[in-house]
Formats: C-alpha cells, structure tokens, sequence
C-alpha cells in the first residue's frame, strides 16, 4: 500500500501555462484528505515554490532545488539543507567564471543570471528569439515575481549575504568538462557536480539529487521509500523515478525518462499526474 505522493511540479503537477487544473487540485484534496503524505520534490528554489504549495493547499514538508533544502509549510521554516559555505561557493565560481559558460547562481529567494553569451543553449529561454514588446513585458513581470534577476558584475555580487546553494554552469562539454576538473582539485571534497540537459553543470554539495529528497523525507515520515508514488517528467526527475516504490513519467515526458519509470501517464495537460494518483491510490 502506498502511502505517499511525491510530485514534481513543472511539467508534472502544472500545466504548460504554469497553471493547476481543477481536476489535479481535487485529486490532491481527496489524497490529504484520505491521509495520504502529498510532497513536492522540485528543482526550484524555496521562494518559487510557495505559490505552489499555497495553489494545492499542501501542509507537508517539501524538498527544494533538487533534494537541498526541506521546508515545513507549517513551522514556515526550512528543517534540514545541504549547503556549502558560502566562502567555498565564491570559490567556486572564481574558477567558474574562467571559462566561457552562462552562470545560473541559486539562493533560497533568487536565481542570479550571469549571462556571457546569449547563445549558448539552454539558458535565457524566457527572452530567447523574436519576441513582441508586450511579450517581452510579460516575460519581464514573470521572470521579477519569481526571483529572477540578472547580475553583470560578479565581484559586486559577491558583496551579498544570501548563502548560494547551487551554481549552474551552461557551457560547451569542453567547458564544463574543464570546470569539472578545476573542481576535483579543489581542498573541500565535498563539492559535488552533475551534467544535465547535456550542457548544464549543476556544482552543489554532495548529498543532493531528487533520490536522496525522497529518502529524506521518507526518514521523516517514518516510511520505506517502497510506500512512495513519485512523479516526474524530466532528467533531474530519473533517480527519483528509480528510487520510488513507484516511478511515475508524464506523457510529455523524454522516452529515456519513460524509461526509468515503471508506468507512463497522460500529459501534464491532460491532467496525467491526477489520473496516475487516482490509479495508484484507487480514489
């Protein structure tokens, strides 16, 4: 018997338009309802997942940026992270900042752009292309509501107190390749790197993946990761998929991600994870 849902939540629990529908809000309801342990397990920061967990009414610990941070919605306090200090994070995009890569810097509030070039794949979608002015506006109004900024001197970033939980390096193989080795020679062992989406180098502290939230949560709650349905669409999702007792993939999910599940679900638009609980919880 299953006894918790852990869901991801763009691309999962939300729509396209980063919206929920009525019929995955019901589904929720009836789960806590019914008391069945509803978490989030997101790679977004703490400040961007708020909104989700107010949209489904969730009282429930969740993880934040991929497995770092737990935050109790009722103590509305973070009960557990994995960090770095942030003397070492600075380190780390001294060595960073060497090479030809767009920087993405995490903090439980913000995201820090760091954009050297514009080109590099993966980065800046919001604005990328031929966007018309009130498009671009309403870019700018979404990327500022969730803690976007964009940064043009890292020296004077440095300056700030926020402690930097993640550091994104976008780049060519060669590139972060080269920052991977930079790393490794560096005193503190417990820098911990990860190559996804094929040119995003994500440099964290060890101990940090969507598997390992699961499991942090599953210590919490006093279950086997076995009792857990989880819920996931991209590649940051996989080691989730294969730790829970059941790994579930959107429809709108990558073949290699559906791979690693062990059942395939409707779209994200077709309310496929509210569909996948009803089968798995029998609501």
């Amino acid at each position: 018997m299953y006894k918790m849902a852990l869901l991801d939540i763009d691309g999962t629990l939300l729509t396209t338009w980063k919206t929920a529908t009525p019929k995955t809000k019901q589904v929720i309801n009836r789960l806590t309802d019914n008391g069945i342990i509803v978490c989030l397990c997101t790679g977004r920061n703490l400040y961007s997942t708020l909104p989700v967990l107010r949209t489904f009414g969730l009282t429930s610990p969740c993880m934040c940026i991929d497995g770092i941070i737990m935050y109790d919605p009722t103590r509305k306090s973070i009960i557990y992270e994995t960090k770095l200090p942030n003397k070492v994070m600075r380190e780390i995009l001294d060595i960073v900042k060497t090479r030809k890569v767009n920087l993405e810097i995490v903090t439980k509030r913000h995201y820090f752009w760091y954009v050297r070039d514009k080109d590099i794949g993966g980065y800046d979608f919001y604005s990328s292309g031929s966007v018309s002015l009130p498009v671009r506006s309403v870019i700018s109004v979404y990327k500022h509501k969730f803690g976007i900024r964009n940064i043009n001197n890292l020296d004077r970033f440095y300056k700030q107190d926020e402690q930097i939980y993640e550091v994104v390096a976008i780049g060519d193989e060669s590139e972060t390749d080269g920052i991977k080795t930079a790393l490794a020679d560096h005193e503190n062992k417990d820098i911990y790197t990860r190559l996804l989406w094929g040119n995003q180098l994500f440099i964290t502290a060890k101990g940090v993946g969507k598997s390992e939230g699961l499991r942090i949560l599953c210590r919490h709650f006093d279950i086997a990761p076995d009792e857990v349905v989880a819920v996931g669409d991209d590649d940051n999702d996989i080691d989730m998929l294969e730790a829970a007792g059941m790994g579930v993939a959107m429809g709108n999910a990558r073949e290699h991600v559906k791979a690693a599940a062990g059942y395939v679900t409707e779209s994200n638009n077709n309310d496929g994870a509210a569909l996948a609980l009803e089968k798995f919880f029998v609501l």
